[in-house]
């Protein structure tokens, strides 16, 4: 009796499900990967913000207003004065053995140049190597700097027989600025990165699964075994190897957004379920990419070393870190490459701005364009299956 294609996929899927129950790594890698990541990203930034970052200050001046000055850094959110030094070598020399990520040099006149309503200056030193903590801490600086010259100019004004508010608040400052953040009024940096950091994690967890258990088909050389069960069917046989991978995926990344979307109450502005279309096409398109990378190159250690590389350059392609607009444009191309990208274009649209789903429909057809990359390399796969045409070493 001649099967049919649903009998080989199930046959094949038996024998799958054999060899993940001889060796759980198949299961419960990727699993623990995830497990572990969205515990410690969800806990490590928590506060979604980093608070209280270590601040020191050269104060030369060491009047009323300055140690006044000092305060009122100390009690911004983001600062904390942890240590004064007594000059700027110092200062910088703790800087450099990682104390702090920031100082402020007061110079000694500066009480004095205030009194005789002359502009004295503040010097600010930041750490940018560190790039979030050392941004963090200058704009910290730089606003309480101004509020603090504000007040000072305040007590002036009032001093000069100015009381009215209105005219007061019209010398400190002429143009009020009205800002508002639209999609993330918190400035929370776990919604600005976690969104696609986790699902970037879950991109190289299926990259690495796919190719490890076809490239161990390979390795093991049990590709005819493979093969025959499937009654040499190489749909059916990828199909049914592959089928309960893309169960556990798509199941591990729709609990990831009902984490953030519903427990942790990250923005969800539009349809969950369009989150959940975009994650199962987002497992669907890297498995091709990884059945293509395997066929291209079907030796295992090759494959496994190119699907890293891809998988960590979608992180830059995203986009997310750093504008693809702003890249040049001969590289701009290469962002269409990777589904990571149309993936957080899709959690722009939907989950950020609530979007109507005719502007994101052209990004989910470009995730679902990555399935037709299996198609240029099945020949050459079969073939290495079959024969065992390939370096084992």
């Amino acid at each position: 009796m001649k099967k049919t294609f649903i009998n080989k996929v199930s046959a094949v899927w038996q024998r799958e499900l054999r060899r993940v129950a001889r060796r759980p790594v198949y299961f419960f890698a990727p699993v623990f990967i995830l497990l572990f990541c969205y515990i410690f990203f969800l806990t490590f930034m928590k506060e979604g913000l980093p608070n209280a970052l270590p601040t020191g200050v050269v104060d030369l001046d060491n009047s009323v207003v300055s140690r006044t000055l000092v305060r009122n850094f100390d009690a911004t959110a983001q600062t904390r004065i942890v240590k004064h030094y007594a000059g700027y070598a110092e200062a910088r020399d703790g800087m450099q053995r990682g104390e702090i990520y920031a100082f402020v040099v007061i110079p000694a006149d500066f009480e004095k140049k205030l009194q005789s309503n002359r502009q004295p200056e503040l010097t600010f030193y930041v750490n940018d190597a560190y790039l979030i903590a050392g941004s963090l801490s200058l704009k910290d600086l730089t606003y309480m700097s101004q509020l603090s010259g504000a007040s000072i100019q305040k007590k002036v004004l009032e001093a000069r027989g100015v009381v009215d508010e209105e005219q007061q608040m019209a010398i400190l400052q002429p143009i009020a600025v009205d800002s508002h953040l639209v999609a993330n009024p918190w400035a929370n940096y776990a919604v600005y990165l976690l969104n696609v950091l986790l699902p970037g994690v879950l991109q190289l967890v299926v990259l690495m699964i796919t190719i490890f258990s076809l490239g161990m088909e390979l390795k093991e050389r049990t590709g005819p075994d493979w093969m025959q069960t499937a009654s040499h069917s190489l749909v059916a046989a990828l199909t049914g190897k592959l089928l309960p991978y893309t169960i556990l995926f798509t199941a591990l990344g729709i609990c990831g957004n009902i984490v953030l979307y519903r427990f942790m109450h990250f923005p969800m502005n539009g349809s969950l379920a369009w989150m959940f279309l975009a994650t199962f096409l987002f497992v669907l398109a890297h498995q091709a990419i990884g059945i293509f990378l395997i066929g291209l190159f079907p030796v295992l250690r090759d494959a496994i070393s190119l699907a890293a590389f891809y998988g960590l350059l979608g992180f830059t392609y995203a986009g997310f870190t750093f504008p693809i607009e702003a890249m040049p444009h001969n590289v701009q191309v290469f962002a269409h490459l990777f589904p990571i990208r149309h993936y957080f274009l899709i959690y722009v649209n939907e989950a950020l701005h609530a979007a109507d789903i005719r502007y994101s429909v052209i990004r989910f057809a470009a995730m679902a364009a990555f399935l037709i990359l299996p198609l240029l390399v099945i020949r050459r796969f079969k073939k290495a299956v079959v024969l065992l045409n390939f370096p084992t070493k």
